[in-house]
């Protein structure tokens, strides 16, 4: 329930749960409402303590592991988690509600329409922002900030969509070795 109020799935009587697949207008209705929050977020931050400090750069290395380890999934969680744990610095708890919120249909977003390329700019963006925040540079950083997520929304190719029954084709397709048996036998009984 808690993902269906939080617009990731929705529901179907009798049919079940589904996940949603956001339109490209809705892609940037929330880009545009990440920049607004996140912008402002950093502007109003007049420090970074130490524990802050820790917790984005052991972040960034993580991001830095899912890249060298090519893991896309896994890189597009944690791109999105790194904006989460700017608004943790805040410890306002709205705040932080709001964009986990935003972050979760962004993450729904780049894991339907990202590249690859694109997801090591968004790193690259991180470390910026981080470099920023560290130098005491908030005002810097929020731009940095709106310019990230500008970016990653530019990268996005909201012209594609996904054919909704692939995953079910692939499960009701013979595996290879299989297909090439079926194939054969036919052919012989057409001889």
């Amino acid at each position: 329930m808690r993902l269906e109020t939080r617009a990731i799935v929705h529901v179907s009587p009798r049919r079940g749960w589904f996940v949603v697949e956001p339109s490209a207008e809705e892609a940037m209705t929330v880009y545009a409402a990440r920049r607004v929050i996140e912008s402002g977020l950093l502007r109003s931050m007049i420090e970074l303590t130490p524990a802050g400090r820790g917790k984005l750069r052991a972040h960034l290395a993580e991001e830095k592991a899912a890249i060298a380890a090519a893991d896309k999934q896994r890189l597009i969680c944690l791109m999105g988690d790194f904006h989460i744990r700017l608004a943790e610095l805040s410890g306002n708890g709205v705040l932080i509600d709001i964009l986990r919120d935003l972050t979760a249909r962004t993450i729904l977003i780049s894991m339907l329409y990202q590249s690859d390329f694109h997801a090591m700019q968004s790193h690259l963006g991180h470390c910026a922002i981080v470099d920023a925040l560290e130098a005491g540079e908030f005002t810097k950083a929020a731009d940095l900030s709106i310019a990230h997520l500008e970016e990653v929304e530019e990268g996005l190719d909201l012209t594609s969509r996904r054919d909704p029954l692939s995953e079910l084709r692939t499960s009701l397709s013979l595996p290879p070795a299989a297909a090439k048996s079926k194939v054969a036998a036919v052919s012989s009984l057409k001889k």
